[in-house]
C-alpha cells in the first residue's frame, strides 16, 4: 500500500490516499477480499488435487490390542468346561494396501484436474468483474466531481449576476423581477451542489470497499473525465466479437467436462478392481500381566508353559467384481440429464452475451456522439452566454435571457461530462464480456 499509494495531507490527522485508475485497479486486484477468498479455493482444490494423487501410493497402518479376562476363560472340550490357564491376551499388527487396477481412482485425479481449472477460471471471473466495478465507481467519482466544478462554476456565474442585478436595483437601473430571478437562480443551485457533495461521498467510499481499504482513511481521486477524452477514438471493432475468452462460456465449458468425467467416473462402478495387500502380526498369551518380546520365548511369566505366542506374514490380492447394481443406471441418467440441460443453458448464455455485445458498442457509440454534440453545445452556450451578457450589462437585454443562457451553458457542460462517463462505462462492460483482462 505504501508503495502503490502516495501519501499527501499530512498534518491534517490521517494521511490522504491519492487514486488514479491505475492504483484503484492495483490495489483492488490485490487487496479485495474476493480476491484472495479465491485464492484460498485454488489452494483448497490443490489440496484436494494431491489428496487424489495420493491414493495411489500403499497405505500402511498398525495395530496393538492388550485384552485381561475379568473371570477365567473357559472353553467346552467334549462336553467338559476347562478353565482357560491364560489371563492376558495381547497382539500387534502391520497390514498394507496397493492400490493396482483402480479405474475410479484414475478418474478422479482427471476430475481434480478439472476442478482446479475451475478454481482457476472463478478467480479469473473475480478479477474481470472487480476491475468492471472498480473502474466504473472510478468513472463515476470523476462525474460527480466534475459535475461538482461545474455547478460550483454555475453557482458563481449566478453569484455575480446576481450581485450585478443588486447593484443594477439599488440604483434603479433594472426591474425588482431581475433582482429577485438572480436570487432565486443562485439558491436553487445550492441544494443540488450539497446533493453532489454526499453522492462523492458515498461513491468514494464504495470505491474504498472494492479497493479492500479501511473505509474511515480519507482518499483523493486524481483526474478528470477529459483525460481520458484522447483515448475515444473511432470505434472499429469487428462484425463478429469473438465470445472464447467470456468468463462465463468458459465456466459452462469446464462444467460440461467435468459432467463427462462424472460419468465417465459412474461406470467405473461396473469394472472389477484389483488391491494388493500384506500383513505381518503377532500376538501372545500369558497368566501375568508381562512384557513380551514377540518371536522369542515370554519374559516375565509365571510358567512358559502357559503362555504362547504366533507369528505371520501373509501377502495376497484381492478383487471385487460388481455383478449387479441398477442404481448406477439411474446415477448415469441423472448426469446425462444434467449435461443436456447444461448445453441448452450455455447456448442462451450465449445469445445473452451477444446482446450485450452489441447493447454496449451501441452504447460507446452513443456516447461518442453525445460527446462531439455536446463540445459543439458548449461552444455555442459560450458565446451565447458572453452575448447575453454584453446584452444585460449595456441596458439592451434581460436578466430572463442571462439566467437561461447560463443554464444553457452549465447543461451542456454537464451533457459532455455525462457521455464521457457513459463511454467509458459501455467500454468497462464490453471488456468484461468478451473477457479482456
Amino acid at each position: 500500500m505504501v508503495a502503490l499509494l502516495p501519501l499527501a495531507g499530512k498534518g491534517q490527522g490521517r494521511d490522504t490516499l491519492r487514486i488514479n485508475l491505475e492504483t484503484a485497479l492495483q490495489v483492488a486486484l490485490s487487496d479485495n477480499p474476493l480476491i484472495q477468498i479465491a485464492g484460498e479455493e485454488i489452494k483448497r482444490v490443490d489440496y484436494s488435487k494431491k489428496e487424489a494423487w495420493y491414493g495411489l501410493i500403499p497405505t500402511i497402518n498398525g495395530t496393538a490390542q492388550f485384552s485381561r479376562y475379568v473371570s477365567p476363560g473357559q472353553m467346552n472340550m467334549a462336553g467338559m468346561l476347562i478353565d482357560l490357564p491364560t489371563q492376558n491376551m495381547s497382539s500387534a499388527s502391520l497390514s498394507m494396501s496397493l492400490p493396482l487396477i483402480v479405474p475410479a481412482l484414475w478418474k478422479s485425479i482427471q476430475l481434480t484436474d478439472l476442478q482446479m481449472q475451475m478454481a482457476y477460471e472463478q478467480a479469473r471471473t473475480s478479477k474481470i468483474t472487480l476491475r468492471n466495478e472498480v473502474t466504473k465507481a472510478y468513472c463515476q467519482i470523476l462525474l460527480a466531481q466534475d459535475s461538482y466544478n461545474t455547478l460550483k462554476e454555475s453557482y458563481d456565474l449566478a453569484k455575480q449576476n446576481y450581485e450585478e442585478a443588486e447593484k443594477r436595483f439599488n440604483l434603479g437601473l433594472a426591474a425588482e423581477y431581475d433582482y429577485v430571478s438572480a436570487e432565486v437562480q443562485m439558491q436553487n443551485l445550492i441544494p443540488t451542489i450539497s446533493q453532489i457533495e454526499n453522492g462523492i461521498i458515498q461513491a468514494k467510499s464504495f470505491l474504498k470497499v472494492l479497493m479492500g481499504v479501511d473505509i474511515s482513511i480519507p482518499i483523493n481521486v486524481e483526474g478528470k473525465l477529459t483525460d481520458f477524452e484522447r483515448n475515444i477514438g473511432g470505434l472499429d471493432y469487428p462484425k463478429n466479437i469473438s465470445l472464447a475468452n467470456n468468463s462465463d462460456l468458459t465456466q459452462i465449458d469446464i462444467q460440461l467436462k467435468l459432467l463427462q468425467k462424472s460419468l465417465q467416473l459412474q461406470r467405473t462402478q461396473r469394472l472389477p478392481l484389483l488391491v494388493g495387500f500384506g500383513q505381518y502380526g503377532q500376538s501372545g498369551s500369558s497368566n501375568k500381566v508381562g512384557t513380551y518380546n514377540f518371536g522369542q520365548m515370554p519374559i516375565i511369566v509365571d510358567d512358559p508353559k502357559m503362555s504362547w505366542y504366533s507369528t505371520g506374514t501373509i501377502i495376497g490380492l484381492q478383487m471385487s467384481i460388481p455383478i449387479f447394481n441398477y442404481t448406477n443406471t439411474m446415477k448415469e441418467k441423472q448426469i446425462r440429464t444434467s449435461a443436456k440441460t447444461l448445453q441448452l443453458q450455455r447456448g442462451y448464455v450465449e445469445d445473452n452475451l451477444n446482446l450485450q455485445v452489441t447493447a454496449t458498442l451501441d452504447n460507446m457509440t452513443k456516447a461518442v456522439e453525445q460527446m462531439e454534440a455536446s463540445k459543439k453545445g458548449i461552444r455555442l452556450a459560450e458565446k451565447g452566454y458572453a452575448i447575453s451578457q454584453e446584452r444585460y450589462n449595456n441596458g439592451m437585454g434581460t436578466m430572463l435571457e442571462l439566467r437561461s443562457s447560463s443554464q444553457a451553458l452549465t447543461q451542456a457542460k454537464l451533457s459532455y461530462n455525462q457521455a464521457i462517463a457513459d463511454y467509458l462505462t459501455a467500454k468497462a462492460d464490453y471488456e468484461k464480456v468478451i473477457g479482456t483482462y
